[in-house]
Formats: C-alpha cells, sequence, structure tokens
C-alpha cells in the first residue's frame, strides 16, 4: 500500500479517536501510546500528527508527547461562527452545481441515517455525517472553502459527541437528512435555512455554558 494512503488511513483513525473522545480532550500522549492505541506504524502516525497539528487538532510539544486539542467555550463559538459562513458558502453551491450522480450519491446517506437512528448507533451516525460532509463539499467545487472548513467539522462533531450524543441523535439526524432533500431539490433557501438550524443547535449548547 503506498505510503500516502497509509497516512491518510492513519488521519482518519485518528480523527475517530478525537472525536469520540478515546483521545482525551487536554491529555498529552506520547508517541508509542498513539501506536498502540491506534494500531499504526511510526511514519505514517507522524504524518498524520503533522496534518493534525497543521489544522491545530493536536500541539506536537518536542520532548514532551502530543497534546489533544482541549474544548474551550469561547473558542468552540467562534468555530461555530466561522464554520457558519463556510458551510453556507458549501451548501449553496452544492445545491446549484451539484450533478444528477453526485444528487444521487448525497440521497444514499437517508437510508445511513436513519439506520443510525434506528439502532441508536452515535459512532455510526458519526461517520455518515462526515461522509455525507464530504460529499457535499465535493459537488460544491470549492476545495479552499472545504479545506478550511474539514478541521471546524471535526471540533464540531467532537463537541457534539460530548455534550449531545445519543440524546440529539435523532434531532439531528432528522435535520440533516432534510438537508439532503433539499440539496435535490436544489431549493438553496430551505438548504440555508437548515444549515443554520444545525450550526445553532449547538451553539445554544455554548452560550448556555458561557451564560451569553
Amino acid at each position: 500500500m503506498p505510503e500516502n494512503n497509509l497516512s491518510a488511513k492513519a488521519y482518519k483513525i485518528l480523527e475517530e479517536l478525537l472525536v469520540t473522545l478515546k483521545l482525551e480532550p487536554g491529555k498529552v500522549y506520547s508517541e508509542k501510546e498513539l501506536m498502540e492505541l491506534s494500531g499504526i506504524s511510526r511514519t505514517p502516525l507522524r504524518e498524520a500528527l503533522l496534518k493534525l497539528s497543521n489544522e491545530s487538532l493536536i500541539n506536537i510539544i518536542p520532548r514532551r508527547g502530543i497534546q489533544i486539542s482541549d474544548i474551550n467555550m469561547t473558542n468552540q463559538l467562534a468555530i461555530l461562527e466561522t464554520r457558519k459562513v463556510l458551510d453556507r458558502l458549501l451548501i449553496s453551491r452544492a445545491t446549484k452545481y451539484a450533478t444528477p450522480l453526485e444528487k444521487s450519491n448525497i440521497l444514499e446517506f437517508k437510508k445511513y441515517m436513519q439506520i443510525a437512528i434506528d439502532d441508536k448507533d452515535v459512532n455510526e451516525y458519526l461517520r455518515v455525517d462526515k461522509l455525507l460532509d464530504q460529499t457535499i463539499f465535493n459537488a460544491a467545487r470549492n476545495s479552499y472553502a472545504a479545506n478550511a472548513t474539514a478541521p471546524l467539522h471535526i471540533r464540531s462533531r467532537r463537541f457534539w459527541y460530548y455534550f449531545k450524543g445519543v440524546d440529539d441523535l435523532e434531532f439531528s439526524a432528522k435535520n440533516h437528512m432534510k438537508l439532503i432533500d433539499a440539496i435535490i431539490d436544489s431549493n438553496e433557501e430551505e438548504a440555508l435555512s437548515l444549515s443554520d438550524v444545525i450550526i445553532n443547535n449547538l451553539v445554544d449548547v455554548v452560550k448556555k455554558y458561557i451564560n451569553i
């Protein structure tokens, strides 16, 4: 398997460990600990860690280890404010430029969302949510916006997992399913409204904790 594929696999594994809090926010891990937790060998692990560091999801501390980014409410509000703008841009473009094949692929995610609801499987929902995001981003045809918002989505999924999780699973999934319908129907106004609902669901949690 080519090294870049190993690095991509390593990134995917570490991302899931971050989102599901198996890598604890604020905690410092050694490289050896991360290799054991992830089952990843040293070289692809280091390449994935460098990418995560560039996205400010971890902090590589020389001679000490790898510190996982903390969940900070003030930062989270800024993340969501930024993500709201980028998501609206990408979703707007997806409603306009998605091809029939891309719309067919996006529509498939409704089925997987419903399965996650029925099984009350939060981890599977998060995996489906990520793949849906990537499919929408590709349909939007703006790699700059997509690359900028991707790490914000990782932090948002981790935040949702920590503060919402299974209690919010059906509400969140249903809104994503409505968003899918709006994109398929090329209903830009409805799609943007649902995008805001999804973001505001998280913003409300932040405001509750910082008393805004």
